[in-house]
């Protein structure tokens, strides 16, 4: 594909991703990593998204109701994150694309069950740290893999049983920490080149038109008939994944 079909393929999938971020909380990466890898590499894929990925949610922490009280919080699983996916990162250079593929269509489809299911209980109080731990670890190597390291972070957050506001800053400041090290990392073992990263910056544009979109629209519509409508549909691009990879 020739550099600008690919720029306006990217563009157009940002859109989409932003949009859907803008409007349930989540799902950036999810969204464009799961498209993007239809016409690149999942390496590849990372080093477009990792802009708008680290900006947006910057700008979703930043906007929430308490940004001291937030790191507080969540700055141990935040170091945790910032650390595995770092060490993932440069022990998995060698791994095989048809892996970090069907890794990353293994943790679309179970995304997809568990927010379908909301099976997650709530978290005791005196097993919030052993949790944190371990939900951080899980997401620590998921995302220096693939970049989609929303199951395990969106079952600890809904085990902590937080408010949405409180919920959706959260992720931002997590999602921001785990962007700073796959940034760095991409960037030290040459998975992301400086043009990688001026198209990566240049696709922040796309991304935050559709964030503000998606947050529009979350006013004037069902997020439950949209929620819904987007987990099937990304259970059927999860599942074509997996398969491919299989197929090889």
């Amino acid at each position: 594909m020739p550099d600008l079909l690919l720029i306006a393929f990217a563009s157009a999938v940002l859109l989409l991703a932003g949009t859907v971020k803008g409007f349930i909380g989540l799902g950036m990466p999810t969204v464009a990593l799961t498209l993007l890898t239809f016409q690149l590499d999942t390496r590849s894929a990372v080093s477009l998204v990792v802009v708008p990925m680290l900006l947006s949610n910057v700008w979703q922490f930043w906007r929430g109701p308490d940004r001291v009280g937030c790191v507080k919080q969540h700055w141990r699983y935040a170091a945790i994150l910032t650390l595995f996916v770092a060490a993932t990162v440069w022990f998995s250079q060698s791994a095989p694309d048809i892996f970090l593929r069907a890794t990353l269509g293994v943790f679309v489809l179970a995304f997809c069950f568990l927010s379908w299911r909301n099976m997650v209980p709530p978290i005791p109080a005196h097993r919030v740290r052993l949790f944190e731990g371990l939900s951080a670890v899980m997401a620590g190597l998921i995302g220096g893999l693939t970049a989609a390291w929303a199951p395990p972070l969106v079952m600890y957050l809904t085990g902590l049983r937080l408010d949405r506001d409180a919920f959706v800053q959260a992720l931002g400041f997590l999602i921001s920490a785990g962007s700073v090290s796959i940034f760095v990392m991409f960037v030290a073992v040459g998975h992301s080149s400086a043009p990688d990263l001026a198209v990566s910056t240049f696709l922040l544009i796309p991304a935050l038109i559709g964030f503000s979109a998606g947050e529009r629209l979350r006013h004037r519509t069902n997020p439950e008939q949209f929620r819904t409508l987007f987990l099937a549909g990304f259970s059927v691009l999860g599942a074509n994944l997996v398969l491919g990879a299989l197929l090889g």
